[in-house]
């Protein structure tokens, strides 16, 4: 009995092991986060995807709608799919200081 018990409790730990890893395989709405995003910058829980509208370029840099502080001209990364992303991680009020931002080439 304790042998099957052993054997049940080592099959869960490694389905439970084996979900968490496919989770980070695809975003909230279940398509699959491209592999170039995933090895280039930090992980999927510090991924924000934006919108042409949320990116903003100033004299000053660029200004994404949530994140706090203008990026320079230079910072970015090409994007290979020709969107916008941005990796920080955001913890409760605080934010952390940017930790890549991708952009079309060519669009400040």
């Amino acid at each position: 009995m304790r042998y099957a018990a052993r054997i049940v409790l080592a099959l869960a730990l490694l389905v439970l092991i084996a979900t968490r890893a496919s989770a980070h395989d695809v975003w909230a709405d279940g398509s699959a986060v491209p592999f170039w995003v995933k090895n280039s910058c930090c992980g999927p829980e510090h991924v924000h995807h934006l919108k042409s509208w949320q990116v903003h370029a100033r004299p000053d840099g660029w200004h994404v709608d949530g994140f706090p502080w203008p990026i320079p001209y230079g910072g970015e990364l090409p994007s290979q799919d020709g969107d916008y992303w941005i990796f920080y991680q955001e913890e409760d009020l605080y934010i952390t200081n940017l930790y890549c931002f991708f952009a079309p080439p060519s669009h400040h």
